[in-house]
């Protein structure tokens, strides 16, 4: 018969290995919670965009969050109660039990995307479409999905987050991608 502490460390993984979770934050606290993080020790990735903010009196370049109420922070799967102890987190994203891990190559597809000088935008969550992988440009080999063409003969390529639910759309010439049998 299995004792309560086998059955719950049953599915926890047992190596020290570095991953990238996915972390909500509380309304409006994700610049907070990031540097939390780093205070700690911790590597955490808040991918952020330039948007134009209107006030009354002025107009001015701020930088808001790609995802907002998200970020990503990379730690062993231990270390995990010292990110969910941290103020302004509301919760590690996961299948309700417990955290997932998110792929490498995802993360390293945002941190492109958002260090490619092209403009990015959020993007609702997609599942059609066709896999592409970018041939040239500061996106080469990043792989993801078409999905709309413009009049323009531009196309929008999107980078599917699966755990987030939220994609990024950026916009790039066909030429440079090539499709993915």
């Amino acid at each position: 018969m299995e004792t309560v502490e086998q059955v719950l460390t049953a599915d926890a993984p047992t190596d020290t290995s570095y991953q990238w979770y996915a972390v909500n934050t509380r309304s409006r606290h994700e610049k907070v919670v990031h540097q939390a993080l780093q205070d700690k020790g911790m590597t955490s990735f808040l991918p952020t965009r330039q948007v134009l903010s209107q006030w009354k009196d002025r107009k001015k370049w701020v930088e808001k969050p790609l995802f907002p109420g998200y970020l990503f922070v990379h730690t062993p799967w231990a270390q995990l109660d010292r990110v969910t102890g941290t103020r302004g987190v509301a919760y590690l994203v996961g299948d309700g039990s417990s955290a997932i891990p998110i792929p490498d190559d995802q993360v390293q597809g945002i941190r492109q995307m958002v260090e490619a000088p092209c403009p990015t935008m959020p993007w609702p969550w997609l599942k059609k479409g066709k896999r592409v992988r970018v041939m040239a440009g500061p996106l080469a080999g990043l792989e993801t999905y078409i999905v709309e063409r413009k009049k323009n003969r531009k196309s929008y390529l999107i980078l599917t987050i699966e755990l987030l639910g939220r994609s990024v759309a950026v916009e790039i010439d066909p030429r440079y991608v090539e499709v993915i049998p």
